[in-house]
């Protein structure tokens, strides 16, 4: 890699996720974290302090800015923006002329709704000349920023530059593997948020081990149809991002989409339940993603249908289970 942008690292937002990689990534990087809103930078630069995941300092090696002109000089540019901010914020980026050396890592998870694309897809339209990575796995923040060990996998079709950031990236609490399926682990990270929510639902019913077992299976089952419909690598599937990603969401209570799942079997509205996690739930927008998909390509995916129907309002949860269980029984 070129001298003058080695070992800098940007990160786009100022979420819980973006937190988290400026704190473990600011151990040992120098790091420029983005934020679009002035006076939460100021607060930031003057407390050097966030509350999300957890209330935490900043490494020294941090500089926090609301300028794109600071993150040009960094070899590496992660973006942890929500999908609906993307297009805005690389839209901006875009018009500064990124050096075509820098790489783009996104570590957003989703399905945009409006035009069916995938964060890194939305990065391309954009940056279209810079190589394009995605990082994903079984990685919760409030977990991962405590410094307990987990493994993630980065992706990327230019086999040096994953390389490269599984050198950067590796550490004792954050193992990191390669693959070069970028469409194939984006895919497993969005439709995993959507299995969450069915299972922050189970749960809320009370509806057991077994059930939540079982759902887990099934998810796959349709997580794998979506890889093999897409042309994407099937073992990326039983992979970080695959199953790793999906049993970790589905199983705790940590899960921003999971907690959506719950709440709705308890019979709370989706914009209440929105503002009360005050971040986005990736889940829900990728539900309304797939749910397209599915109808205009005639894709047999019940459990995201039926958690579609239960987000837009049209069953309840308890429904949604009756509906998935009296289905006809299929040979697959």
């Amino acid at each position: 890699m070129t001298k003058d942008l080695e070992n800098s690292i940007a990160i786009l937002g100022s979420g819980a996720w973006a937190n988290t990689l400026a704190f473990l990534l600011g151990q040992n990087h120098y790091v420029v974290l983005w934020d679009h809103n002035a006076s939460r930078v100021r607060r930031a630069i003057k407390t050097r302090r966030f509350k999300k995941p957890i209330t935490q300092k900043y490494p020294d090696n941090v500089k926090i800015t609301n300028d794109l002109n600071d993150i040009l000089k960094c070899q590496v540019i992660i973006n942890a923006v929500s999908l609906k901010g993307m297009a805005e914020v690389f839209g901006k980026l875009c018009l500064l002329n990124p050096d075509e050396r820098i790489i783009f890592l996104n570590a957003s998870k989703g399905i945009d709704a409006e035009n069916l694309k995938t964060p890194s897809e939305i990065i391309k339209t954009f940056c279209n000349k810079n190589p394009i990575a995605v990082i994903s796995g079984p990685n919760l923040a409030k977990e991962l920023i405590k410094g307990k060990p987990m493994v993630a996998e980065i992706a990327c079709e230019n086999r040096e530059v994953a390389v490269y950031l599984q050198k950067e990236f590796n550490n004792p609490s954050l193992r990191i593997y390669i693959n070069e399926d970028v469409k194939g682990v984006e895919l497993c990270g969005a439709i995993k948020n959507v299995m969450a929510i069915a299972a922050g639902a189970s749960d809320c019913l009370g509806l057991g081990e077994s059930a939540k077992a079982s759902l887990i299976t099934r998810g796959l089952n349709e997580i794998g149809q979506f890889l093999k419909f897409y042309g994407c690598n099937e073992k990326t599937l039983l992979g970080p991002a695959g199953v790793g990603d999906l049993v970790a969401t589905c199983s705790s209570q940590l899960s921003r989409n999971y907690r959506v799942g719950y709440f709705l079997a308890e019979g709370k509205k989706l914009d209440d339940i929105q503002k009360r996690l005050g971040e986005v739930a990736e889940g829900v927008n990728t539900a309304n993603a797939v749910i397209k998909i599915i109808e205009e390509n005639n894709l047999s995916m019940p459990i995201c249908t039926q958690i579609f129907k239960v987000i837009s309002g049209e069953i309840n949860a308890v429904d949604a289970v009756l509906n998935l269980m009296k289905r006809p029984v299929s040979r697959s």
